[in-house]
């Protein structure tokens, strides 16, 4: 038999108001709490912000420029995956990674399209936009705004030193999502030498360096370990956990995420 949780006792009994709260100080009394991020509106989760990008194409610049007003931001994470699409103009670029192509032609096939380009801003994984279109961008993030999301929390074992993620329990879910991990380097500056920004000293911010699957969820409350992170840097690194959803064109729109340096615990 289940074991019954006080989140899935209040949800089973629909008690007066005056008949719940006291239910809910009662649980308090006894030592029960409820997490304290499974209410929380939706306009108060955060939304992830992924700027495809690229050193190789000149477009970019003033799409990486604005990452500064996007980090600024409550409520955005912000992330820049850079691509390599562009390395044949003549640069390598030097934080490119293949699976972002990838990444982003799955959001490109979700959505009915078939090109690609940079830069561009994927927000939650479903609202594309140029990246250098700073009202287009801060429409696609009001519009994410308004989508459903679940709550998580990021915690820190005091004694172990180890991450857990936390995600709330969503029972009208039907579906199948994952826990996607990325650690990213806080910033990075590049001196290019040659393609269409030669001559150029960029910065990129919040650079997507790494990949991580750290398991599914269908709707239940649930927390996962997060792992690697114990030698991580947090003066120059960070690591972001998303909640996506799956698709047969591969990722999703993303329907939660913490920012574990930014907002753990």
């Amino acid at each position: 038999m289940p074991s019954l949780t006080p989140m899935t006792f209040l949800a089973s009994h629909r008690a007066h108001p005056f008949h719940r709260s006291m239910l809910i100080a009662l649980l308090t009394m006894l030592g029960f709490t409820t997490p304290a991020f499974a209410q929380q509106p939706a306009a108060l989760q955060p939304v992830v912000l992924e700027l495809f990008t690229s050193q190789g194409c000149n477009s970019c610049p003033p799409a990486d420029a604005l990452m500064q007003d996007w980090l600024k931001q409550p409520g955005v994470i912000p992330i820049s995956l850079h691509v390599d699409y562009w390395d044949y103009l003549g640069w390598k670029d030097t934080l490119s990674r293949k699976g972002h192509g990838v990444r982003q032609q799955d959001y490109a096939r979700n959505s009915g399209k078939r090109d690609i380009y940079t830069p561009q801003v994927v927000v939650d994984g479903k609202f594309a936009v140029v990246g250098s279109d700073r009202e287009a961008v801060a429409a696609a993030l009001a519009k994410a705004r308004k989508q459903q999301h679940v709550a998580m929390q990021a915690n820190r074992n005091k004694t172990t030193g180890a991450w857990q993620v936390h995600v709330a329990a969503l029972p009208a879910w039907q579906g199948e999502a994952k826990l996607v991990l990325c650690r990213y380097d806080a910033m990075h500056e590049v001196s290019i030498e040659r393609g269409e920004n030669t001559g150029r000293t960029l910065n990129y911010l919040n650079v997507a360096r790494s990949w991580g699957d750290l398991g599914r969820w269908k709707g239940q409350s649930a927390s996962y370990d997060v792992p690697d992170l114990g030698g991580i840097d947090w003066s120059r690194q960070g690591a972001v956990v998303m909640l996506q959803t799956l698709s047969n064109d591969g990722v999703g729109q993303i329907i939660g995420a913490v920012d574990i340096k930014g907002g753990g615990q």
